[in-house]
């Protein structure tokens, strides 16, 4: 019964074969055993073979139980880490299920695998919708760009942001993130929209309330505003103190507020205790007798209050000595004045927006008809044809001329609000009304009208911004053409006259009544169509006055901005009607720079053996344009994308990069980034062609890293002046 388990079963086994019938079983000595019989031997060997087993048998037992104890270690540490895992699992999901962010995970594939419940709001989802694709499913948002922005989460690895507007005018800021798993893997993205409604709302009315506050301090002349520092000395001045004190800002800036009280209350310490006050309780209410720069002295209620964070004073004061009532009707009226005024800036600024992409929609089909035109023009085939090479000569100034009058529209709206920029230089007004009288010769002589010029020798300068220049001879004697009948004469003189350069155009046409005189360079006047359309009646008027003198009246309301803009004056002159019309303008003369070169003079165009690249997003303006280009002897390649344009670059040598600058996906903008940070890319003359010709918009392509803006509709001999000279700056000439 002591003995092991095992040891027992060996030992009864070793019994049972002893006792089997005709046998007989010992008990005792080894001797007599051995004596009595021979089988007993073998049965005490069997039993030490069975011994020897038995403890091979507990040793092999006890050996497995520190691996033993290793895995039961193991369950253990494997129970809590379930267990850890589980309870963090509970805090995610009561965090997704908790935070007030609309979330939505999707796969690579684009197909849902979690949201949260906020995300209920915006997309129309339900449990069965789990790794349905996001485009299957309808939501509430006004984001037409959502699968765009998912995919480029995807390939640039970056956060894709912008800011979107619910079907109910809420607006939410939609963030794109790659989703990364622990091994650094995208698996998928993230969609978090952040309802931002309140914010922007907020926003909105703290800039309000601060541009309110802004002009009433700065404006108002009823109202003393001074700040102070935390010792009282003037760090803040408005036209009202200075109104109300007699003090200049300069005057009073960095010296003690207490200069403004009587000496009386100097002496007894009441500006001191006036700031304790404030200090203490927050604000300190007077009305006392203040003294002005000039001594004399005069009553005034006012408040002394602590500034945001204590770092000093403000104080406002009015005049009491005066009558109340007109200061309050002075205020209201500066209210109203004020709202007039934002008014009329926020129409302005819709005005010029507007007038913007009009430009830009008319100028895109204006310039796909121009390129093509001269295309047609530069062809051989077409010169040898008389009517055909006209035909386009025709389609072509048509082109120019409807550019010229978008351009003369927007120009205008700048001029008279201030926002054109010009840069004036030293302006060969002969040259340059010698270049524009032999580019309308034609025009002229389809008319059969006599035009020529009488310039002064030597040239006079005057200075001038050189485009606004060229607009204003063009508008004079696109005016004179179109009033002058067939059989006329249009005379241009560029003279000096004292210390002054006068340009004149002078006609034979229909001339003006004296009573339309002042009215010339008004807007809508039609350029001086007074003479034909208002001047005149029906049956003086000619066969070309129902199209050719139409017009919308900015060419010569736009040379009177753009001449007093420069210092200068334009009259009107006429003997009456039938007696012809002259224009004139007046400038100051300025010192001659120099010799000047004109770089539209060189025999070989500059495109000449170029790798040029165009890159337009239109196949037909693309080709186009390409095959203008040809003809010049570049060597043209064409892309329709920034993608596209990118992958030829890194291909092949590039001299000239022609690029639109609105296209969908890459804009002309990115493209040109990406090719200054490209290696060589710093080298490239990238050129950029817009129907977009607002300042701010050659200032974004210039600072994108374009060297120039060329606008839509662009012509040929444009572009190589405006290469020509770059080229020219490249090389230091």
């Amino acid at each position: 019964e002591r003995m092991p388990g095992r040891a027992r079963a060996a030992v009864m086994e070793i019994l049972r074969f002893a006792l089997r019938p005709g046998r007989m079983l010992f008990l005792g000595s080894s001797e007599s055993a051995n004596a009595s019989d021979d089988g007993f031997g073998r049965f005490d060997k069997r039993l030490r073979l069975l011994r020897s087993a038995t403890e091979e048998l507990e040793t092999s037992r006890e050996e497995p139980q520190p691996t033993n104890e290793k895995l039961t270690t193991v369950d253990v540490q494997v129970a809590m880490k379930v267990d850890e895992t589980s309870r963090i699992n509970d805090d995610l999901q009561n965090l997704i299920n908790s935070h007030d962010i609309a979330t939505v995970f999707v796969d690579s594939a684009m197909r849902i695998k979690r949201y949260t419940p906020r995300a209920l709001d915006l997309f129309n989802l339900i449990p069965a919708d789990m790794g349905r694709l996001l485009t299957d499913i309808t939501h509430r948002l006004d984001y037409p760009e959502l699968v765009q922005d998912v995919h480029a989460a995807f390939q640039s690895l970056r956060l894709v942001e912008r800011e979107v507007r619910g079907l109910d005018d809420r607006q939410y800021v939609a963030r794109m993130l790659p989703y990364r798993t622990a091994d650094n893997k995208i698996e998928g993205a993230i969609l978090a929209l952040v309802d931002v409604t309140a914010l922007r709302r907020s926003q909105t009315a703290l800039r309000a309330s601060a541009e309110r506050l802004r002009l009433a301090a700065e404006s108002t002349q009823d109202f003393a505003i001074m700040t102070t520092d935390g010792a009282g000395v003037v760090s803040g001045w408005n036209r009202g103190a200075e109104r109300l004190f007699g003090y200049a800002e300069a005057e009073m800036l960095g010296r003690s507020m207490s200069t403004l009280f009587t000496k009386a209350d100097r002496e007894a310490g009441v500006f001191e205790a006036e700031l304790e006050t404030a200090r203490i309780q927050g604000r300190a209410d007077d009305d006392r007798w203040f003294r002005r720069k000039d001594g004399s002295v005069f009553f005034a209620s006012g408040v002394t209050s602590v500034l945001d964070g204590g770092l000093g004073f403000s104080k406002i004061a009015r005049d009491l000595t005066g009558s109340q009532q007109t200061g309050l009707a002075r205020e209201r009226k500066l209210s109203r004045e004020t709202a007039g005024r934002q008014q009329a800036e926020a129409m302005m600024g819709a005005k010029e927006m507007f007038l913007a992409v009009m430009s830009h929609e008319l100028k895109h089909p204006l310039n796909l008809i121009h390129v093509n035109a001269e295309l047609l023009a530069r062809m051989p085939e077409i010169q040898a044809i008389a009517s055909a090479a006209r035909a386009a000569r025709i389609i072509q100034n048509t082109v120019a001329g409807q550019a010229r009058i978008i351009d003369d529209l927007l120009d205008l709206s700048r001029a008279r609000t201030g926002k054109l920029r010009l840069v004036a230089e030293p302006v060969d007004w002969g040259a340059l009304a010698r270049r524009i009288v032999d580019a309308m010769q034609p025009q002229a002589a389809a008319n059969d009208v006599r035009l020529s010029a009488d310039l002064s020798d030597p040239p006079p300068f005057a200075m001038f911004d050189p485009v606004r220049a060229e607009q204003v001879v063009w508008n004079l004697l696109t005016n004179a053409l179109k009033f002058t009948p067939d059989g006329g004469a249009v005379r241009v003189t560029v003279e000096v006259v004292g210390d002054a350069m006068r340009l004149r155009v002078a006609d034979t046409g229909r001339g003006i009544t004296p009573a339309f005189l002042d009215s010339m360079f008004d807007m809508f006047s039609q350029d001086g169509p007074v003479r034909g359309a208002q001047a005149l009646s029906s049956h003086e008027r000619d066969g070309r006055d129902n199209e050719a003198s139409a017009g919308l009246g900015i060419g010569l309301a736009l040379v009177r901005e753009l001449v007093q803009a420069h210092g200068g004056r334009v009259q009107a002159h006429s003997d009456g009607p039938g007696r012809g019309a002259e224009l004139t303008v007046t400038m100051p003369l300025c010192a001659s720079p120099g010799a000047l070169t004109d770089p539209s003079a060189a025999s070989v165009s500059p495109l000449a053996g170029k790798q040029v690249l165009v890159v337009d997003d239109s196949v037909d303006s693309a080709e186009s344009f390409g095959m203008l280009l040809r003809l010049t002897g570049a060597e043209v390649r064409t892309a329709i994308s920034g993608d596209q344009a990118l992958t030829l670059l890194d291909h092949a040598r590039c001299d000239v990069l022609i690029s639109d600058v609105s296209m969908p996906g890459m804009s002309g903008l990115e493209l040109v980034r990406a090719l200054r940070l490209s290696p060589g890319g710093q080298e490239v003359i990238a050129l950029a062609c817009s129907g977009y010709s607002r300042a701010q918009d050659e200032e974004e392509a210039i600072a994108a890293g374009f060297d120039a803006l060329i606008p839509k509709p662009t012509s040929l001999e444009h572009l190589e002046l405006v290469l020509q000279r770059l080229l020219q700056n490249r090389s230091g000439g």
